[in-house]
């Protein structure tokens, strides 16, 4: 519950940065997306097992929606299905032995 709580407060933070400070920022005429990358590399990162990064793509994608002119619930589907896509893969494909916990 702990890590829940954090993830909700670490997204919403990235959220208004990226939605206050970054929309001055162009890179090749597009605006960094923080909230993506930040779910990737969560996801990427967590055991392929654990199911945490999929709590946290649902509030990562709400505040994504919120803060965005996009209809509510689609930045939700999206790093959601990126989220599932990851760890399916993870899980059946790639396997990462410097990685494991002692």
């Amino acid at each position: 519950m702990k890590k829940i709580s954090l993830l909700i407060i670490f997204f919403y933070l990235i959220a208004l940065i990226q939605t206050s400070f970054l929309i001055h920022f162009k890179i090749l005429r597009f605006f960094p997306n923080l909230i993506l990358v930040f779910q990737i590399l969560l996801t990427l990162l967590e055991e392929p097992k654990e199911k945490l990064t999929l709590f946290s793509a649902i509030f990562a994608g709400f505040f994504w929606d919120i803060f965005s002119e996009n209809p509510l619930g689609l930045g939700i589907l999206i790093l959601f299905s990126i989220t599932f896509f990851l760890k399916l893969v993870l899980r059946k494909y790639v396997r990462f032995p410097f990685l494991k916990r002692i």
